[in-house]
């Protein structure tokens, strides 16, 4: 299992690649049956291929994230929130919820999206 850093700096790595577009390294931190919920509740997206997808889409969009709060890891489980900034919108929280497997890589990911939310 990774450790609290591990896990740690692998959000800090996410945040980066989210905001950077770098699909290909984002898409690199998920295992290969990793399931996606984004937003949770409205669509998940099962597996890598359908993840790369979802993040390429994603990186035609022009918007940053970073880090709102603590990073709060329990075991193999982690939470944050984000402040996602979109160009034309005010900025707005999301709580990003993960799971890694004992290599490091995301297995899940639960994402509550709330653009009311702002921040």
């Amino acid at each position: 299992m990774p450790t609290r850093d591990q896990i740690c700096a692998a959000l800090a790595s996410y945040v980066d690649h989210h905001t950077n577009h770098d699909v290909d390294r984002l898409v690199a931190m998920f295992a290969d049956d990793a399931v996606q919920h984004e937003p949770l509740g409205v669509r998940s997206y099962r597996g890598i291929e359908e993840i790369r997808a979802f993040a390429i889409q994603n990186a035609t969009l022009d918007f940053s994230v970073s880090l709102s709060s603590p990073i709060t890891v329990t075991g193999r489980y982690a939470g944050v929130q984000l402040r996602v900034q979109c160009e034309g919108m005010p900025a707005f929280a999301t709580t990003d919820l993960f799971e890694f497997d004992e290599d490091g890589k995301i297995i899940s990911l639960s994402v509550l999206l709330d653009p009311e939310a702002q921040v």
